[in-house]
């Protein structure tokens, strides 16, 4: 399962491991925390020891954190690449209009991004500009 993760990862598509769990719940969500421990252990460059003893201390039998562990060491390098990639990957804008109101001075700006779920940390990102700008 960690080495489905691994390459699904490494695509960024979970669709063909969350196939195999469609119904599970539980199962998603060990997805999901395996997902998590790769990429954070491969962002952190984690030695393979060390995250065999993080992972026990967590409450994970030797023989589980061994396995994640095993996995992670043999898709470290593709994961990290993977990261290193999407590290300042901005949503892509496919069509932008904007128009210039003189009267009540305002600015209506329409995005259209290729990736629709990026709109939320695109939209927090301007609003922290747009209060930085209101200190100055």
């Amino acid at each position: 399962m960690c080495a489905a993760i691994g390459v699904d990862i490494e695509v960024q598509e979970l669709d063909q491991t969350q196939k195999l769990f469609e119904d599970a719940a539980d199962a998603k969500a060990a997805v999901a925390v395996l997902q998590f421990i790769l990429i954070h252990a491969a962002k952190y460059d984690v030695n393979r020891i060390d995250l065999v003893e993080e992972l026990q201390q967590l409450g994970m039998q030797q023989e589980t954190a061994e396995t994640i562990a095993q996995s992670y060491e043999d898709l470290r390098v593709h994961i990290q690449d993977q990261q290193r990639a999407r590290r300042f990957q901005f949503p892509g804008v496919e069509k932008i209009e904007w128009k210039v109101e003189k009267d009540p001075s305002k600015v209506i700006l329409n995005l259209k991004l290729d990736q629709p779920n990026k709109f939320l940390a695109l939209y927090e990102e301007l609003s922290q500009a747009q209060s930085l700008l209101h200190g100055v």
